[in-house]
């Protein structure tokens, strides 16, 4: 019952700071819990699910060698790495771009209007674009949410994609691979709510630099420039 209650309250947060189109806002999903037996973010239903898996091997081969993020020049380091994944596999045709400190630092200053710079520059038709920015909006604003929450709002984002007749295929894929590397980039982060990710000097435990799922809002909008 708590859980239901937190996402009905995450549902009406989400309605607030929706735009103004048609089937894809988020007043439309029906958020109905459907994480009660998660053991992995996958999304059967989402044929484009395996973008996602593809961006969480990459994420867990890098940080096999490298530890989480604490800077933006290793937030970086480990975005090229993932994007260089991308780019040697099927999962996108687009070029490798050059990721530098500076990118990573703006996005990180003004993640939302670097999100829609990218999205209104695609190709993506006018409907995908606003359906697409509110959706991501909704996981910036309440990016410190815990994964289940988010998790039963992504699901519920692409069923009503999915099911819809209104789209292309080409606006319907992209979204749907957004939505995929959303849903496993914040279980990457959730995963390790529970591990003692920060640094430490002596006895005295230093502040992450990142604060909960920064960095992964921040790969989020980096990888859009790959995907759409």
């Amino acid at each position: 019952m708590k859980k239901l209650v937190t996402s009905s309250i995450l549902l009406c947060l989400l309605i607030s700071c929706s735009t103004d189109s048609d089937v894809n806002t988020p007043e439309s999903y029906d958020v109905t819990p459907v994480s009660n037996d998660i053991s992995f973010p996958e999304n059967k239903a989402n044929p484009l699910d395996y973008k996602g898996k593809l961006y969480y091997d990459a994420l867990i081969t890098y940080e096999q060698q490298n530890q989480f993020p604490n800077s933006i020049k290793e937030a970086s380091s480990q975005l090229r790495f993932i994007s260089s994944k991308f780019q040697n596999s099927p999962a996108t045709n687009k070029s490798i771009i050059p990721f530098t400190d500076e990118i990573v630092a703006s996005i990180m200053a003004d993640p939302d209007n670097s999100m829609i710079l990218i999205v209104e520059n695609s190709s993506l038709s006018s409907e995908a674009k606003s359906s697409l920015i509110t959706f991501l909006q909704a996981l910036i604003i309440h990016r410190e949410s815990e994964f289940t929450i988010a998790y039963d709002y992504i699901v519920a984002y692409e069923n009503t994609i999915i099911q819809s007749t209104t789209w292309s295929q080409d606006d319907r894929d992209t979204i749907l691979t957004v939505s995929s590397i959303s849903r496993y980039s914040l279980y990457s982060e959730s995963e390790r709510k529970d591990r003692d990710w920060e640094t430490s000097a002596g006895n005295k435990s230093v502040k992450p630099f990142f604060s909960k799922n920064e960095v992964a809002v921040i790969s989020i909008i980096v990888l859009l420039e790959e995907i759409i």
